[in-house]
């Protein structure tokens, strides 16, 4: 599942929903409008061009999140990134709201507390480029949620128990045998709630790889139910966090192994259970940031977003352009600096079939979208896909997420059965870490390219399917001539890696244009008549940054080409790259 909900009644004190449809229309507000003049959180936006940066503040980034910034980030992240206004400007905004709540460094903005009538001063500033409501959060009553747990039926699994069969759709048990388990990677979740007592989680916690949680909506530091704050019944809230978390770092021999179950984990809990209000949405920004802070390499997010309880603030099919919506600009923020963002596509297949269900953060730029299929490789029929409004694929691949096995919050030691993208998402995740894990500074673009290259619709990916189920054996075994990505490589040149080869290449090259189309291009491979053997879709990037392209050196029918000399092209703006290859098998 995908945490999404629907067909709620508005729970909205009138006046607040006057402001919302006050801030629709652009409208000014007044006293009069908005009865007792009741403070409300809005998005304080800034222009950037105020930011004056000696005046800035630096953030504390951990450790691992420099490692990544050095190694990992595209050449052109912004360095403001890592600093928050400085004392001017967060003096001229306190003094005019009624609390500072937050403040955003993707969406360079301020979320805060304010009457109405102090919005025309704030608006004057200035470094304000505009204000725009965040939305109000309601808690509402939750209905009881009872589960049946499973328990475990060894047969020929050995020690995975029922947790075998999502794993070998993607030839993860075969990783597994060659020593990697997502050692050393950092993942992140951002959910709704997790259940740390589950045996399953015993051994992260022993061996103190949790390494930082926090609650954005109770504003503390346990991701698990509280009697104190909490309001939900018997699990509720922890239950879909505790499954999603399972199938990646579950860990319990002969009862269930996660995808990569020796990672580090950082915790988020943004998503309230039994509404859905654009506030969350602000919760998951503030998530987001947090663990890039706490140097993610991976986030693993299976909430996402289109309709919400006040009409109002829904998402339109034409917002679903991978770079409008606040999810959807935390994420490419993050893709940018080095983080792979994970999420499921959702669930809506059927509730948006005029457009396929899409929703955010599941159309950004920088994600790795995943819908679901079946065991036997059918797409799911609620799986949300594209395309995006802008025309892009997505999903971008496929798992498992029809009858998953995974750990349930009822008790320590009960497992059940679900079903839903959330599954199918952090079981990519994983494979993503096993990658990370031999190939320590591999950046996500490439992590992708080769998950997409090994799947097992390489040469023909649809809107429903994407690039497929990957083989992640198949990648990680291939994956050697990418990490020879360090040489220098020659402007106007594209190399090919081992070559000859005989049983996998990859293709590099060097961008060429200052102004980069927005259009995608595809690197092609000839044979020596001219026919097409094989082709890729790239969005091309600004001049000198290097591009890896991976081949498991199959045909558009997914054939096994033959021994001989290919011709590699690829067209960026006016420039032509090419190069040879020799596969010599």
């Amino acid at each position: 599942m995908t945490i999404k909900k629907h067909n709620k009644s508005l729970r909205f004190p009138l006046s607040w929903i006057s402001l919302f449809l006050i801030f629709a229309n652009n409208i000014s507000v007044t006293y009069a409008q908005i009865p007792n003049d009741v403070p409300v959180k809005v998005w304080i936006n800034l222009d950037e061009s105020c930011f004056n940066i000696s005046d800035m503040t630096p953030i504390h980034l951990d450790e691992k999140a420099l490692l990544r910034l050095q190694n990992k980030a595209r050449n052109h992240y912004n360095p403001i990134d890592n600093l928050v206004p400085g004392a001017e400007i967060h003096r001229q905004i306190e003094s005019r709201v009624q609390k500072i709540l937050t403040y955003s460094r993707s969406l360079r903005a301020y979320s805060a507390l304010v009457k109405p009538s102090q919005i025309s001063e704030i608006e004057k500033l200035s470094c304000v480029k505009n204000i725009e409501p965040v939305g109000i959060f309601k808690r509402p009553t939750i209905p009881t949620k009872t589960t049946t747990p499973l328990r475990k039926a060894l047969g020929n699994t050995g020690d995975y128990g029922n947790s075998f069969d999502q794993l070998e759709q993607l030839n993860i048990p075969a990783v597994h045998a060659l020593g990697y388990t997502g050692s050393g990677v950092r993942i992140a979740i951002i959910d709704a709630g997790f259940y740390k007592n589950h045996n399953t989680f015993q051994h992260i916690l022993n061996d103190s790889r949790l390494i930082a949680e926090r609650d954005f909506i109770f504003k503390d530091y346990n991701v698990q139910d509280e009697t104190s704050s909490d309001t939900t019944k018997k699990g509720a809230q922890q239950s879909h966090g505790t499954s999603v978390w399972s199938l990646i770092g579950g860990y319990e021999p002969d009862i269930y192994i996660g995808a990569a179950y020796n990672a580090e984990f950082l915790l988020a809990k943004s998503e309230y259970i039994g509404s859905e209000t654009i506030v969350e949405e602000n919760w998951y920004v503030e998530a987001v940031e947090w663990a890039e802070a706490k140097g993610a390499d991976i986030i693993s997010t299976s909430v996402s977003y289109r309709n919400f309880d006040n009409p109002e603030d829904d998402h339109s099919y034409e917002e679903l352009d991978g770079k409008t919506t606040r999810a959807a600009r935390a994420i490419n923020w993050a893709f940018e600096r080095g983080v792979l963002p994970v999420i499921s596509a959702g669930n809506d297949a059927q509730i948006f079939p005029q457009d396929g269900g899409i929703l955010t953060p599941s159309d950004a730029i920088g994600a790795l979208t995943v819908g679901a299929v079946d065991i036997n490789g059918q797409l799911a029929g609620f799986s949300s896909h594209g395309p995006t409004i802008d025309n892009r694929t997505k999903p971008d691949l496929c798992a498992l997420g029809v009858n998953n096995y995974v750990a349930s919050a009822n008790s320590i030691d009960s497992y059940i059965n679900g079903s839903g993208t959330s599954y199918s998402a952090p079981l990519i995740a994983g494979a993503s870490a096993l990658l990370m894990e031999k190939y320590p500074n591999l950046t996500p673009i490439y992590v992708i390219q080769l998950l997409k290259t090994h799947a097992s619709l390489t040469n023909s990916p649809s809107y429903r399917y994407g690039w497929g189920i990957p083989d992640v054996y198949s990648a990680i075994t291939a994956g050697d001539s990418i990490i020879s990505h360090n040489i220098a490589i020659e402007r106007n040149r594209l190399y090919s890696l081992p070559n000859p080869s005989k049983s996998a290449v990859s293709f590099l090259f060097q961008w060429s244009q200052i102004s980069p189309s927005q259009n995608h291009t595809s690197l092609k491979v000839y044979n020596l008549l001219g026919e097409l053997v094989w082709s890729f879709d790239l969005l091309p990037q600004i001049a000198g940054i290097k591009e890896a392209v991976p081949w498991n050196l199959k045909n558009y029918k997914g054939e096994i080409v033959p021994s001989g000399v290919y011709i590699v092209a690829i067209t960026d703006g006016h420039t032509r790259i090419s190069g040879k290859c020799l596969i010599n098998k």
